[in-house]
């Protein structure tokens, strides 16, 4: 009953048009605007979302060249949903189809997976052989942790062919005040994006992604794309309160067709020990423990992380703290189907922020259920008829 009156209203709603820009990966060159069918698109938090559909091949794109502007690792795709750029990322795999080519990208920070220090850069400059800063053709590394991203981001963009077109403004602006000891040795080949997960999960650490938008169009000027890198600290989005978010379900209104809100205690961990650098004895070795639930009853779970390569043992113990605080809930990532139309519509969230999820008393539920959450995935399908949209949470 619930799932045909979303379906009613949805049916009521404006047609969203969704536009699809292929272009050159370094230059940001416009090579075609090309459909797609059976399109999926997502977002992660301090991730990287992905993107699949299906080009045909047909009398009215074959002259477009759709095997120029969609080729691997040689080209991006962006989803102008409306006017507005929602997604962006790389182009990395394409198969034949009937009818076509499906294709699979993911986000512009997947850039970043194939990209390694080769040089080592630490914040210690008594490592290394040229002490002056990355920015200026050398070694040393900021010490603040959102410099240390941006120098990270500048190091890779300065490498030849190693220009995606990001902007890194943002990250060079006022410090988070969080300094950091890190050094990436040159022959360990470092994983760009992985190092700055590494730096994101310490304890007082941040949330970072990529921005798209539109810039410009003033003057006669046509809008041209932009991405931009961030960090946000403490934390991205808005907090319940302040988002004014609320997703519900029962009494035949709200937005959440389905859910699934499981309680899983396999995963829970009360005390989490942090592995970092080092062997035998004098490996770096780190404990967090969750005083509060063992001293309420909760019985002593112990889990392991890690952190290959992290010298730094201030470092390894934020990271570990981190994990202990992600892994010492009981709630395992509920997930929620809600229709993109329907109030809180799609755009008006985004991953980061909290919510408040209601669950009016049902079958399976008799008391109901609530509770503050934090969206840290979002995937939007994109196919003909009402758009379906899964929101993946944390609790908070």
């Amino acid at each position: 009953m619930l799932s045909a009156q979303l379906f009613a209203a949805a049916d009521a709603q404006p047609e969203h048009t969704y536009t699809y820009l292929f272009t050159d990966l370094r230059t940001d060159e416009l090579l075609a605007e090309l459909p797609l069918a059976g399109v999926q698109y997502s977002f992660e938090l301090n991730g990287i979302g992905r993107l699949s559909g299906t080009i045909p091949y047909n009398d009215e794109t074959l002259p477009l060249d759709p095997e120029t502007a969609s080729q691997p690792a040689r080209t991006a795709v962006y989803v102008d949903r409306d006017g507005v750029l929602v997604w962006g990322g790389i182009v990395w795999t394409r198969d034949r189809v009937k009818g076509g080519k499906k294709i699979q990208a993911s986000e512009f920070l997947s850039y970043f997976q194939r990209r390694h220090v080769k040089r080592t850069l630490s914040t210690d400059t008594s490592l290394l052989l040229d002490p002056a800063y990355v920015s200026e053709g050398g070694q040393r590394l900021f010490a603040d942790q959102q410099h240390i991203v941006w120098s990270l981001l500048r190091y890779a963009q300065d490498q030849p062919g190693g220009d995606i077109g990001l902007r890194l403004g943002f990250l060079g602006g006022t410090a988070h005040g969080v300094d950091r000891n890190v050094s990436y040795y040159g022959y360990q080949r470092t994983e760009i994006y992985k190092a700055i997960t590494e730096l994101a999960a310490a304890d007082n650490g941040f949330d970072f992604g990529i921005e798209l938008g539109w810039a410009g169009g003033a003057n006669n000027e046509s809008p041209r794309r932009f991405k931009q890198a961030r960090a946000w600290y403490p934390r991205r989005g808005r907090t319940a309160a302040e988002s004014g978010l609320v997703f519900s379900k029962g009494g035949g209104h709200g937005s959440i067709i389905d859910y699934d809100w499981p309680e899983d205690g396999t995963s829970l961990v009360t005390e989490m020990s942090g592995l970092g650098a080092g062997s035998g004895e004098a490996r770096i070795v780190k404990t967090a423990r969750a005083g509060d639930l063992i001293a309420s009853g909760w019985p002593l779970l112990e889990g392991v992380a890690t952190y290959d390569g992290v010298v730094d043992e201030a470092q390894v113990q934020g990271m570990t703290n981190a994990d202990l605080a992600a892994r010492s809930r009981a709630d395992v990532q509920p997930t929620f189907e809600v229709a993109a139309d329907v109030d809180p519509a799609f755009g008006s969230y985004s991953v980061g922020d909290e919510a408040l999820f209601v669950i009016d008393p049902e079958p399976d539920s008799p008391r109901g259920r609530e509770g503050v959450l934090r969206i840290v995935s979002i995937e939007n399908t994109a196919v003909n008829g009402p758009e379906r949209v899964r929101l993946t949470c944390v609790g908070v």
